[in-house]
C-alpha cells in the first residue's frame, strides 16, 4: 500500500515539463493600432505587465508597464517582430485594444482586427475603443504609475452613473457585427486635462468609419437602444434647471410593420427615476400633478434628443447603427431575406416611432413616494 500511494504522489513532485518563469512571459494587458510612416505598414504597441521588481529603466522604476511598438505590413508579423524586443508574448489576458481612426479610414475593421479573431489565445471579451488621437500616446499616459489599459477598462463600470458610455463593445462583438448588418458604434478614448476619458464615438458601416458621434449623441442612442442604466436628464422647468435621475428601465418594447416595402419601426420604453434637482423656487414635490409635469418634461426631453439622433442615423450616416434590423429579422423574416442588403436604404427611409415614461419614484431627502 505505501508503494501504490509514492507512485501516486510521483507526478505531484515533478512539476510541469513545460512551465516557464512568469518573469519571463511578455503579459499583455492592451494594444494599439496606428498607420505607420513608412509606407502600406501598421504600427502595433503592445502594453506589457512588468512584474513587481523589474524596472523598466532608471527612469521608469515606478512603472508597472512597459510599452513595445513596432512596425510591420500586417499584424502577425508585427507581434513577431515585438520577440526581437520583448519575452514571449501572451495575449491571453488582454483587456482592450485601441484603433486609431486614421487607420480605419484607410484599412477596413474586419482586416484590422483578423488575426486577433483568429488567435486562440486572444480573448473575445477584450474591448475595441477607437482614437483620434495615436494608440501610441493613449498608452504611454500613466496617471500616477497606474497602468493605462486598466484605467480605460474600468471607465466602462461608470456606465450605471452616466448615459454618455456606450454598452462594452467585445472584439467578439464587433466581429459578429461585422458580419451580420456591418453597422455599430464604437466608444472612442481620449486625453483631456492629462487624464484618459471615454468622450465620441465613432460610428462604422461595412466595415468603415462613416462618422463621429458626440457625447450627447452617445447618449440619445442609448436611449433609442435602451441601453440606459443611469444618468441624468436634464430639461427646464418655468425657466429653471431640473435633473432627473434615471434609477431602472421597466419594459422596452419594438414593434415593426411593413406596408409594402415601407417600414415602420414602434418603440416603447420605460424608466423609473428619481428627481435630483429642483431649482424652481415654487416647486411641490409631494403634489402628484406637480411630479407628472416634471415627468412629462422628462419624456419630452429624452423624445427630443432620440428624434435628432435618428436624423443622424438615417441622413447623416445613413446606416441603422442601432441594431433594429434584428427586429425586422425577427418579425418579418421572408421580408428580410430578401431585403438584407439593402437595409441602409430601409433604415434611412422608415419611420420610427419613439415613446418613453418615466416615472418618478423619489424624491430625494424630501421622501419618498409610491
Amino acid at each position: 500500500m505505501k508503494r501504490l500511494w509514492l507512485i501516486l504522489l510521483i507526478p505531484l513532485l515533478t512539476g510541469c515539463w513545460d512551465s516557464e518563469n512568469i518573469e519571463e512571459l511578455s503579459l499583455v494587458v492592451g494594444v494599439g493600432i496606428d498607420k505607420s510612416k513608412k509606407k502600406d505598414e501598421i504600427m502595433l504597441t503592445e502594453q506589457i505587465l512588468v512584474p513587481p521588481g523589474n524596472s523598466v529603466s532608471e527612469n521608469q522604476a515606478q512603472l508597472k508597464f512597459k510599452n513595445v511598438t513596432v512596425s510591420a505590413k500586417t499584424m502577425h508579423e508585427a507581434i513577431r517582430d515585438s520577440l526581437l524586443i520583448t519575452n514571449t508574448v501572451l495575449t491571453n489576458h488582454q483587456r482592450i485594444m485601441l484603433i486609431n481612426e486614421d487607420l480605419l479610414k484607410k484599412i477596413p475593421m474586419e482586416a484590422i482586427i483578423n488575426q486577433s479573431i483568429r488567435d486562440n489565445n486572444t480573448r473575445r471579451s477584450c474591448h475595441v475603443y477607437l482614437t483620434k488621437r495615436p494608440t501610441k500616446e493613449i498608452l504611454g499616459l500613466s496617471d500616477d504609475g497606474e497602468i493605462p489599459s486598466n484605467v480605460i477598462y474600468e471607465l466602462k463600470d461608470n456606465e450605471h452613473r452616466t448615459n454618455k458610455i456606450l454598452p462594452p463593445l467585445t472584439l467578439g462583438k464587433a466581429s459578429s457585427n461585422l458580419q451580420s448588418d456591418g453597422s455599430f458604434a464604437i466608444q472612442a478614448v481620449d486625453i483631456k486635462r492629462g487624464k484618459l476619458i471615454l468622450e465620441g464615438a465613432g460610428v462604422i458601416n461595412n466595415s468603415k468609419l462613416v462618422g463621429i458621434m458626440n457625447d450627447e449623441d452617445i447618449a440619445a442612442l442609448n436611449w433609442l437602444n435602451g441601453e440606459v442604466k443611469g444618468g441624468i436628464i436634464e430639461a427646464v422647468q418655468h425657466g429653471e434647471p431640473l435633473s432627473v435621475e434615471v434609477i431602472n428601465k421597466t419594459r422596452r418594447k419594438v414593434k415593426t410593420e411593413l406596408n409594402g416595402d415601407h417600414l415602420t419601426i414602434n418603440i416603447e420604453v420605460g424608466y423609473t427615476g428619481r428627481l435630483s434637482e429642483d431649482w424652481y423656487g415654487k416647486e411641490n414635490s409631494f403634489e402628484k400633478a406637480y411630479l407628472n409635469e416634471i415627468e412629462r418634461i422628462a419624456e419630452n426631453e429624452v423624445k427630443k434628443d432620440v428624434k435628432k439622433i435618428v436624423y443622424k442615423l438615417q441622413h447623416e450616416y445613413k446606416t441603422g447603427v442601432a441594431g433594429l434590423y434584428r427586429y425586422v429579422q425577427n418579425q418579418h423574416p421572408k421580408f428580410w431575406e430578401k431585403n438584407k442588403g439593402k437595409w441602409d436604404e430601409i433604415f434611412s427611409n422608415a419611420d420610427i416611432n419613439y415613446e418613453v415614461d418615466i416615472k418618478v419614484i423619489d424624491i430625494g431627502s424630501k421622501g419618498g413616494i409610491k
